[in-house]
Parts: structure tokens; sequence; C-alpha cells
């Protein structure tokens, strides 16, 4: 499949959101990404979010040329949103 420039980045916000999703500080509804960590085989992986970047990336690459390419979108979206929420130093308690 052919990579568009479009494409190339939704594929970039989608990695970092997910990478940043497994390796971050948030626990995830009921606490699954927190569970998710603490698995002796992912401990390793998921510690580093270079690391898990290397292994999402391919993951979603796939993802977007198949009938799931929404969900790399909800994850570009979301990314985008985060990182535009950082950038703009805009919190809302």
């Amino acid at each position: 499949p052919r990579v568009t420039p479009l494409n190339l980045m939704v594929l970039a916000l989608a990695t970092w959101r997910l990478a940043y999703l497994l390796t971050g500080k948030e626990q995830g509804p009921y606490g699954i990404l927190e569970r998710l960590r603490k698995q002796a085989f992912l401990i390793n992986v998921l510690s580093c979010i270079k690391c898990t970047s290397v292994y999402v990336a391919p993951a979603l690459w796939l993802l977007l040329f198949t009938p799931l390419w929404v969900v790399v979108w909800w994850l570009a979206i979301g990314g985008l949103a985060l990182m535009l929420h950082r950038y703009t130093g805009y919190f809302v308690e």
C-alpha cells in the first residue's frame, strides 16, 4: 500500500499516542493498562516509549490498510489533542 504524507502523519501521531498510553502513567479503564505494564514478559518493553513505539508502529501501519483504519485515526486524533493540550499549557481541573 502507498503511504501518503497524510498517512505518515496519522501513523506518527497514532504511534506516539499508543506508545505513550502503554508506557505512561495512565491507568486506563478498570486499571487495565496498569495491570498490563506489570506483566513479567512486558516490563522491559513497556518501560521505554522508544522501544514500545518500534513495536507499535508496524502494527498500526498494517491496521491502516484494513477496515480497522478507524482505530488508527482515533489514536491519531487523540494524540494530536494531547500534544495541543501540552503545547498550549491549558489545563482544566
